[in-house]
């Protein structure tokens, strides 16, 4: 039930943050017009200095807002681990998708496993929730895998497409947004942190001597 008492509603402002030194961040989108229905994916991978590393957008025939989700993660995952881009924050507006990653879930465990498989390889992976105000270039890119019929399983770019690059530009400038929210859930937002931690996999040791 939504709350409609303006006294429990505060306004925040929100920007893009860039990570850590000698840190990635990875933003990512997955919508679906319809849910269910033609969906895209988007992602885009910046340094510490917000510049732009890596950019890729893929076209879904058929699919939900969760599931495009959970592809954007992975296909970003597959990249990083190609790429070595570590330590890695991943950043999505879904909180579903969080819970999803951390705690498992049956519908998806396919997907999952995969993401799951790939963060063991890389080490602790760090995802976090973000506002819509502050995921606005990965948006862009997923709502241009939905528009488009790309050949190729992604579209990788390596530097910002024309149609992203105001969004670029002023998440560089550290353009502050103005979200209105309900008041409790300020704290709960800030809290929907996941390190995705899985047991590392263990390589049997081989003895030359049998």
């Amino acid at each position: 039930m939504l709350d409609k008492d303006p006294k429990n509603k505060k306004n925040i402002w929100v920007k893009w943050e860039p990570p850590k030194n000698n840190n990635y961040k990875l933003n990512i989108d997955g919508p679906a017009a319809g849910n269910p229905g033609k969906g895209g994916l988007g992602g885009i991978f910046r340094n510490a200095s917000g510049n732009w590393v890596l950019g890729y957008m893929g076209s879904i025939q058929y699919t939900t807002n969760t599931q495009a989700e959970l592809l954007a993660v992975l296909k970003g995952l597959q990249i990083a681990e190609e790429r070595q881009f570590t330590p890695l924050e991943i950043n999505t507006d879904s909180t579903e998708v969080i819970r999803m990653l951390i705690n498992g879930n049956l519908h998806f465990d396919s997907f999952i496993h995969e993401c799951r498989s790939i963060v063991q390889r890389l080490g602790v992976v760090v995802v976090k929730h973000s506002y819509r105000e502050t995921n606005k270039v990965a948006d862009m890119l997923a709502k241009e895998g939905t528009n488009r019929n790309f050949l190729e399983d992604v579209f990788v770019t390596t530097v910002p497409p024309v149609f992203v690059n105001h969004l670029f530009w002023a998440d560089i400038a550290g353009t502050v947004f103005e979200r209105q929210i309900i008041d409790c859930n300020i704290a709960n937002d800030s809290l929907i942190v996941g390190y995705l931690i899985y047991p590392p996999i263990n390589i049997p040791s081989v003895n030359p001597n049998g």
